[in-house]
């Protein structure tokens, strides 16, 4: 995490929020993809689901057009879909609703991520991370607070805290836990 001096405050904040910001998204991005695979491993055999991308036959007069599924009923036997252009929403049979989703296996197909040993036949270890997301934070709320933002980084150092305390560092979140609450007080 140190440099040998050619990089500026201001552009260490700037470099560690980067990294930081996507290493948040890719948590989320694996959060969204266990859940959509979740979503899909119930198949469609069972009908229609709450958040399906669908097409209905607005107003049963053959036209059909996309929105979304908001609400199924009990039996499975119809739902509510909300229009994606001016967002009303009508009750349909389930013969007047076109699922928008992909079939399965081509969903599988398209989300399913290959490793790096699949793929290329070994672990590129260039896309691994060498710090945690806590070590990072905390060097990023020792800088803050270096450059005077001294609220910033209480808030950073108590975030640190925690995801080093979820890691099971207690002793690092212990430290940093310390080091906000002398910054706040």
């Amino acid at each position: 995490i140190e440099d040998e001096g050619t990089a500026g405050d201001v552009e260490k904040i700037q470099i560690l929020e980067e990294t930081l910001s996507l290493m948040k998204l890719i948590v989320e991005e694996d959060k969204m993809m266990k859940e959509h695979a979740e979503k899909e491993s119930r198949g469609k055999a069972a009908g229609f689901h709450v958040g399906d991308k669908a097409e209905g036959n607005y107003f049963m007069e053959g036209t059909f057009y996309p929105g979304v599924i908001v609400d199924v009923a009990e039996d499975g036997n119809s739902v509510v879909i909300q229009y994606d252009d001016d967002q009303s929403q009508e009750t349909l049979t389930n013969e007047n609703v076109r699922s928008l989703e992909p079939p399965p296996e081509i969903l599988a197909a398209l989300t399913h991520r290959l490793s790096d040993e699949e793929a290329l036949g070994t672990v590129n270890t260039d896309e691994q991370c060498l710090f945690e997301d806590y070590d990072l934070m905390a060097k990023l709320a020792e800088l803050k607070e270096k450059t005077g933002e001294r609220s910033d980084a209480a808030t950073l150092f108590q975030e640190a805290a925690e995801l080093a305390m979820n890691a099971g560092k207690m002793t690092t979140a212990n430290k940093w836990s310390m080091r906000a609450a002398s910054l706040e007080g």
